[in-house]
Formats: C-alpha cells, sequence, structure tokens
C-alpha cells in the first residue's frame, strides 16, 4: 500500500535529484571554481540531505501501517482552491518581479497571500506586508550588500536614468 508518507517520499527523491542537477549546472568564475566552499556548495549539499532522507523514508518499513491512511483517502477534503491558488500567487511573483522589481512585487506577493489565506484586515495586511517588505530589503541592500534591481518599469517610465 503507497501510503502519503511514501508518497511524498517519492516527490521529494525526484525533486532533490532534478535540484542537484540543475545545481551542478551552476557557472561558477574562475576563481570561485578553486574555492572550497562555493555557490554551488550548499545546493549540492540540500540535494545530497534531500536524497538520502527521501530514500530513508521509502526503503524503511511503515512502523505502524494499521494506523496509516491510504494514500487516496489523504487528500479528501482538503482546501484544493486555496492551494492552487497560492501557487499561481507564486508563479506570478515570478514574472512579475523582474519589471516590477523586489518592493513593489513583493508587497503585491504577500497583500495577495494574505487575502487568499482569509485575511480581511486591509489596514494590518498592508503595514505588515510594506514593513516585512522593506526590512527584508534593507537587510539585503544595506546590511549584506546585495544588490537588488528596481525593475525595468522605473526605466520604461524614466524614473531612473540608465
Amino acid at each position: 500500500m503507497i501510503t502519503k508518507e511514501k508518497c511524498g517520499a517519492l516527490a521529494l527523491l525526484i525533486f532533490s535529484i532534478a535540484y542537484g542537477y540543475q545545481a551542478t549546472k551552476m557557472p561558477l568564475t574562475f576563481l570561485a571554481a578553486q574555492e572550497v566552499f562555493n555557490s554551488k556548495t550548499l545546493p549540492i549539499g540540500l540535494s545530497v540531505a534531500g536524497i538520502i532522507i527521501s530514500v530513508l523514508i521509502l526503503v524503511l518499513p511503515v512502523s505502524d501501517p494499521e494506523k496509516r491512511i491510504p494514500f487516496t483517502e489523504a487528500f479528501k477534503g482538503k482546501v484544493w482552491g486555496q492551494t492552487i491558488m497560492l501557487f499561481v500567487n507564486m508563479a506570478f511573483f515570478g514574472f512579475v518581479m523582474p519589471l516590477l522589481g523586489f518592493i513593489v512585487a513583493s508587497i503585491i506577493f504577500l497583500l495577495a497571500g494574505f487575502f487568499i489565506l482569509g485575511e480581511r484586515r486591509w489596514l494590518r495586511m498592508i503595514i505588515t506586508a510594506i514593513g516585512v517588505v522593506v526590512f527584508l530589503w534593507f537587510l539585503l541592500s544595506y546590511l549584506m550588500g546585495i544588490y537588488i534591481a528596481p525593475g525595468e518599469i522605473f526605466y520604461m517610465m524614466g524614473v531612473i536614468d540608465v
């Protein structure tokens, strides 16, 4: 019998293999390629850990099969519409981020996510979204020194000159 744990482990195994394969394709500069710890190290480590954990879950016997529910029954009664809308929200975020930039796209992403999850207090949603995004932007830009592009729309509108 396929349980939800075994199905989840199989999905994790497939994802970890694909993630590890993509991690090996990451280009490195000449100097970074000769370092012990580079931008490939963590993704490859995570994929190896995911592969090991998922194989262990698949291979080891189920500890208490009487209390396990079958795969088909495990997903009955779930809120699939909300889940699908969150996936659509994430995909939309990925598409509009280059155009709108980190700050605007992230605020829209969080507001839409709050709304999908059932929050209706707009003032709280707006204050939380703006606060979280500005904090992350400050942390990434000023404390970590990571450049975050403002978004193509600001160049097209003439707000930022090239």
